[in-house]
């Protein structure tokens, strides 16, 4: 008879540990599906922000432009434009690094390209300041184009100490007074020009010539005058206002006299 009562108790506390259990599981069902929504909102809304804020952390900072080296075509390099000076180089090539222009900098490469001065500009006119050889600028005196003057002019902005420096300001000037002639039609080279449409009448000048030949003719194409000159310092020819037309070859350039 205690043995049956053993047993009946034994299976009542097995029942009721069972019967406990399942409350528990059904418990702990409930409250994960509680909360089971509400975290995957948090998380989705951190996984949406969080890239947007490392982005910004990590984000570099703009560096210096660095001049790393001028290279001239020596044995090694300079590490400044002041350095390459005393060797006086015609031709060097500037490595630089970074992206953000010191004022002067950005001074420089807008006078010499407004709208278009970017790093790469900066580095053309770091190897012109560089160069301090003076036939470096012959061009200036046959040449120089309003492009060309711009570009000497941002580069006198960032060595404004050029060893050339005086050279330089006075081809600039020149070049400059030269193109408004040419302007004009008072400065003009090889070619037929219509007498005061695109060239003005007047007594011009040629200087160092070989080979050159001009002519002025009238409307008929007739010559009303003309001479080959073999070689010569210096060609003088006076343009009258009634000739129709002037041409020259191998005379290089014309310039009205006194200028």
């Amino acid at each position: 008879m205690r043995a049956a009562e053993s047993t009946g108790g034994t299976l009542k506390r097995i029942a009721v540990a069972v019967v406990a259990g399942l409350l528990l599981v059904g418990c702990s069902d409930t409250s994960g599906a509680d909360h089971s929504d509400k975290p995957a909102k948090s998380s989705k809304a951190t996984a949406v922000d969080q890239p947007e804020t490392e982005a910004e952390a990590t984000e570099p900072e703009p560096e210096p432009v660095t001049l790393e080296h001028i290279d001239c075509g020596g044995d090694g390099y300079y590490f400044s434009v002041e350095e390459a000076w005393p060797d006086k180089n015609d031709m060097c090539d500037a490595e630089l690094s970074g992206t953000e222009m010191s004022p002067v900098e950005t001074e420089a490469v807008e006078t010499a390209y407004g709208d278009e001065a970017d790093v790469d500009s900066l580095g053309t006119l770091y190897e012109l300041c560089a160069q301090a050889d003076p036939k470096s600028w012959d061009y200036l005196d046959q040449a120089g184009s309003k492009e060309q003057l711009a570009e000497v002019r941002g580069a006198l902005i960032l060595c404004p100490d050029h060893p050339q420096k005086k050279q330089l300001r006075k081809l600039v000037g020149g070049a400059e007074k030269r193109n408004k002639l040419a302007d004009e039609g008072r400065v003009f080279g090889s070619g037929v020009f219509r007498v005061g449409d695109e060239i003005k009448a007047g007594t011009y000048y040629s200087t160092d010539v070989e080979g050159c030949y001009w002519e002025r003719t009238d409307a008929n194409g007739e010559a009303i005058d003309n001479n080959f000159v073999t070689a010569a310092k210096r060609v003088q020819v006076t343009i009258n206002p009634g000739d129709y037309s002037f041409n020259s070859e191998s005379c290089g350039e014309w310039r009205p006299v006194g200028t």
